[in-house]
């Protein structure tokens, strides 16, 4: 889909498959990655594979959707028939979650070809300055080495072209010393221009004549040459062809019998501010919680991904009204579901009339839609740079919020299962076992010495040992089975976004696992289901893991320990048919279950936003709604409001004294005794006696929903 680096959501690599065989169906597996790099890297994914039939003649595209967390192998194993077949070169690898680091992850919006790549990402970076020439003004201002946003650098994503920065001086001096300050190894290929003021050359040196020097935090390049006969107003760098990404220049200094001096203004062939949101200035390549990135598609959106997974490493998708025309029926419906689950869509040109649902602000030159949990952002003109400063802010405030939730995730399993708490008691059984242990020295010691000394059978010891020590295992074993026995905890909870209307549900909840034995088979996810490992990234500790694509969702190995909380953030985009029916008659209301699930508690408003209520409705049965007196209020934030005041595990301590908060038109919220919207991923090891499921479901009625 896109080269460069993300740091949530589902990474998608697609790979094309051709039977050539006349008359014989071929079992092909594809594995991701290939080999695995020796070394410990935490928590990871170490294998990654699909297999599918192909019949003869049949071609098809296959996808291996990667998790939030870390890769490390470059290539795609190909078997056929069970027999290795060879490698192929995977695209993009190791940039999905492998540069992760708490607190500093840019933002990253997805960028139609159709767009200007670097009109659109100047556009979010205005005002930041990044790569530009003015860095290399003044004096070395860089912390570190490699590519550091407080120096110039050409654009990288342009090669075969000649790259020059010209500076210029406050005050023209003559000049016998040059000296070029680098963070990156200084290049060889191309020359120093000192020019006087009148514009013309007064000398020229090589770069290859210059003394470089390693000081410990940059590069420097000296110059020595004969005093120039005329004042040098500029100095100007060339560096012809040199590829751009190896060059940055952070400082150059003049001197002479007069002083020495920094540059007062700067100007180049190019710069690279576009991939300025990349990166945090004053720690090389570590993106920042308040920069964006531009990614650059890497097909036409005809060839996009036809499954809303693949976008949703990205918190912006911006592209123009033509993109969504072209685009195929799959493709459109994966960009709805990935816009419902609360992702941002920029549009440039106008917008189709089925996608122009949800409450609208109105923007300058554009309207902002707001269907589901996310932010359709439409503009009637097609270029970027028309884009006004309060509009601008708008956008970044909405991608950065984006980028920030997957920040406010418990990081680790034990802040996980504090959120979503799977069992009672984690604790050791610490009474219990030291105990035991007691009891096994005693046994073990004295009294089996005093017991065969008085029986003047000591050699028995050589027996009796190792039967105490069996039997105490024995008791450690039975004692933890009654205390946990072998039946796996689960825990659900979730808020779901119910269009009746449109027939689609938007889920965001977590699950959790805790089981004494290590499930045999693994963990089976729907295909459409985003689920985010809550733990943590970017230390040497944690278990690889393994998961296929065959028949659905699959993790397989490693996802989850014997006795360990594993608690999963999870997301879904799908069409359902549950729905509330209202039906008005004999002067009282009633509502209609159908959502699936016993109805714990409901509150309902009208059009004219007047409140009903109920409590406890069986799936699939009737009863009357009487009037809630609730609170007006001039606040109301719908569902995206209810997310961000509940959360993802969906707490509903403080949910009766605000639905009005969050309640609209024709809209209801229904606290549910069990969750029919997101799966037990334990398929038939799960017990129901030991599941705990709630749902807070946020509904929109449609016309036929209300008699």
């Amino acid at each position: 889909m896109n080269s460069g680096s993300t740091f949530h959501g589902y990474a998608e690599v697609r790979v094309t498959l051709e039977n050539h065989s006349p008359g014989r169906s071929h079992l092909v597996t594809i594995v991701y990655p290939n080999n695995i790099p020796l070394g410990d890297y935490g928590n990871n994914i170490s294998r990654i594979s699909r297999t599918v039939t192909l019949a003869p003649g049949a071609r098809a595209v296959v996808s291996l959707l990667q998790p939030p967390l870390p890769v490390f192998g470059g290539s795609i194993r190909v078997e056929v028939d069970n027999r290795r077949e060879g490698d192929i070169r995977a695209p993009n690898p190791n940039n999905h979650c492998s540069n992760y680091s708490p607190g500093n992850t840019a933002a990253t919006v997805f960028i139609s070809r159709s767009l200007d790549f670097d009109a659109v990402s100047r556009a979010f970076d205005a005002g930041n300055g990044a790569f530009t020439a003015s860095k290399a003004a003044g004096p070395p201002d860089s912390i570190g080495t490699g590519i550091q946003p407080n120096c110039w650098m050409p654009y990288t994503r342009r090669y075969g072209q000649t790259n020059w920065v010209e500076l210029d001086y406050a005050t023209p001096q003559t000049v016998n010393r040059i000296v070029i300050y680098n963070t990156r190894t200084p290049s060889s290929p191309g020359f120093v221009d000192l020019i006087g003021t009148n514009g013309t050359s007064l000398a020229k040196s090589s770069m290859t004549s210059g003394r470089s020097s390693y000081s410990g935090s940059s590069w420097t390049t000296e110059f020595l040459i004969s005093s120039t006969a005329e004042p040098v107003k500029s100095v100007r760098l060339n560096f012809e062809k040199t590829p751009p990404a190896s060059i940055s220049i952070d400082a150059v200094q003049i001197s002479g019998p007069s002083g020495s001096q920094w540059a007062s203004d700067a100007r180049a062939s190019s710069d690279n501010s576009a991939s300025a949101g990349s990166y945090l200035p004053g720690r090389s390549g570590r993106p920042g919680m308040d920069s964006v990135a531009g990614l650059q598609a890497e097909a036409p959106v005809s060839e996009w991904s036809e499954n809303w997974l693949a976008y949703t490493p990205f918190d912006a998708i911006a592209l123009r009204a033509g993109d969504l025309s072209s685009a195929s029926p799959a493709t459109a419906s994966a960009l709805w579901n990935y816009l419902q689950a609360g992702g941002n869509i920029i549009v440039f040109g106008g917008l189709p009339e089925m996608w122009r649902s949800g409450p609208q602000k109105p923007l300058r030159n554009g309207i902002e839609y707001d269907p589901g949990l996310g932010h359709c952002f439409v503009f009637t003109s097609e270029n970027p740079t028309l884009l006004d400063a309060t509009t601008m802010k708008t956008l970044r405030t909405a991608l950065t919020d984006a980028a920030r939730y997957w920040q406010t995730l418990p990081k680790d399993s034990a802040a996980a299962n504090a959120a979503l708490p799977v069992v009672e008691n984690l604790k050791i059984p610490t009474r219990g076992i030291v105990l035991i242990m007691m009891l096994f020295i005693i046994a073990i010691g004295p009294v089996n010495i005093i017991f065969l000394n008085r029986r003047k059978r000591r050699t028995w010891m050589l027996w009796t040992v190792p039967a105490i020590s069996f039997a105490t295992t024995l008791l450690v074993f039975a004692y933890s089975l009654l205390r946990e026995g072998v039946t796996p905890d689960t825990r659900i909870a979730g808020l779901t976004i119910l269009d009746q209307a449109g027939h689609h549900a938007t889920t965001v909840g977590a699950t959790g696992f805790y089981c004494p034995l290590t499930p045999g088979g693994g963990l089976h996810f729907d295909p459409g289901t985003e689920a985010t490992p809550l733990v943590s990234i970017g230390n040497n500790s944690g278990p690889s893991r393994e998961m296929d694509w065959s028949q659905s969702q699959h993790f397989s190995r490693g996802w989850v320990s014997a006795r360990v909380p594993a608690i999963f953030h999870l997301r879904k985009s799908e069409t359902r048919r549950e729905r509330l029916q209202i039906i008005a008659g004999n002067g009282q209301r009633q509502v209609v279950n159908g959502l699936g699930a016993p109805i714990k508690s409901l509150w309902f408003s009208d059009a004219g936003m007047n409140f009903y209520q109920a409590e406890n409705i069986p799936a699939g049965q009737s009863a009357g709604m009487i009037a809630s007196k609730q609170a007006q209020t001039p606040e109301r934030t719908g569902a995206q409001g209810l997310l961000r005041d509940i959360g993802f595990t969906a707490r509903t301590v403080s949910l009766d004294s605000n639905v009005a908060k969050y309640l609209t038109p024709n809209s209801y919220i229904a606290v549910l005794d069990g969750n029919p919207f997101i799966e037990n991923a334990l398929g038939s090891a799960a017990s129901l006696k030991r599941t705990k499921s709630s749902t807070v479901v946020f509904g929109t009625l449609g016309a036929t929903d209300i008699r």
